[in-house]
């Protein structure tokens, strides 16, 4: 349980946060979270965000606080470029291209997931085209004991 600040230092810190109104608006402009400012002063979001309300600054939409969070790309390691629908197509005629490989590589116990990040396409696109070619379907393999 977290303890709660005196009234004397949490009255001190509000004091410091007025004092220092410039320092926190031209930080807050310069498109620094509320919280993080806030937390440098120890004092509350919603109370610092009052504060600039009533400092005259003009508050940020909801929307671009999403600006200031890490790009996609970083957290799914690049995956999220969009590709178009022709270099989409091209990767699926390049699957179906490779169908006698792929059938065999999969009847051989290849992944449909590895399967579809070597070729860079929907693994529910591939078990489609596999049910499609009636390809029997593989099971998932048993979980090993040794590795419980």
């Amino acid at each position: 349980m977290t303890e709660t600040p005196e009234p004397r230092s949490k009255a001190a810190a509000r004091e410091a946060a007025r004092a220092d109104s410039d320092v926190i608006i031209r930080r807050y402009q310069a498109r620094e979270p509320v919280s993080r400012i806030a937390a440098d002063y120890g004092v509350t979001a919603n109370w610092l965000a009052l504060r600039l309300v009533e400092w005259g600054v003009p508050r940020r939409h909801r929307h671009e606080a999403h600006a200031l969070r890490r790009p996609a790309g970083h957290v799914f390691r690049g995956r999220t470029r969009r590709r178009s629908t022709a270099e989409v197509r091209a990767a699926q005629a390049q699957f179906t291209g490779d169908r006698a490989d792929v059938t065999a590589r999969y009847l051989a116990g290849t992944s449909i997931t590895s399967l579809a990040r070597e070729y860079q396409v929907n693994p529910v696109w591939i078990t489609e085209r596999l049910d499609d070619w009636g390809v029997p379907r593989q099971k998932r393999p048993a979980p090993n004991p040794a590795e419980s």
